[in-house]
């Protein structure tokens, strides 16, 4: 699921992506370092999903990104105890690192949402429990400012 906004002129991309979320895994093998089978079979179902909302040709400039993983609350959890887990009473503190699943996340943006995740000048990642896995994505080009004098483009500023 995705949706396009357009607020106050500034463009905004929300993606909704069903999956649970998993973390960016690195195996050695012959003294090289490799992506496994599996994470590599995950980025391809982010960018399936992603792929018939992306823009025409991929965002250029400077971006701001938010990512905030759900999983799942485990089915053992009590009703008291999972009401306080949906209302954020308790936090998902828990295995994996919130930095390594959205490193796979913005990956598998790469060449289809922007060109590259070095443009990602500003990030915020999140984990939640939720009543499913699922990842959302807030994507928000930041326009740049031309520098001016009165009014008027100045190239001597800097």
């Amino acid at each position: 699921m995705c949706k396009v906004l357009i607020l106050h002129r500034h463009m905004m991309l929300l993606y909704e992506i069903n999956l649970d979320p998993i973390p960016q895994a690195h195996c050695v093998g012959k003294g090289h370092i490799y992506t496994p089978d599996h994470i590599k079979k995950y980025v391809e179902m982010i960018k399936w999903q992603l792929k018939p909302y992306a823009p025409s040709i991929p965002l250029t400039g400077r971006i701001e990104v938010d990512v905030t993983c759900y999983f799942k609350i485990p089915k053992s959890t009590s009703g008291i105890r999972k009401r306080q887990m949906l209302n954020d009473v308790i936090g998902h503190t828990n295995i994996p690192d919130e930095d390594n699943c959205s490193y796979v996340i913005k990956n598998a943006m790469k060449k289809l949402i922007y060109e590259d995740d070095r443009q990602i000048t500003d990030f915020h990642g999140h984990k939640r429990w939720g009543e499913s896995g699922k990842i959302i994505i807030k994507i928000i080009p930041i326009e740049e400012i031309a520098p001016t004098r009165g009014g008027q483009l100045d190239e001597n500023v800097i």
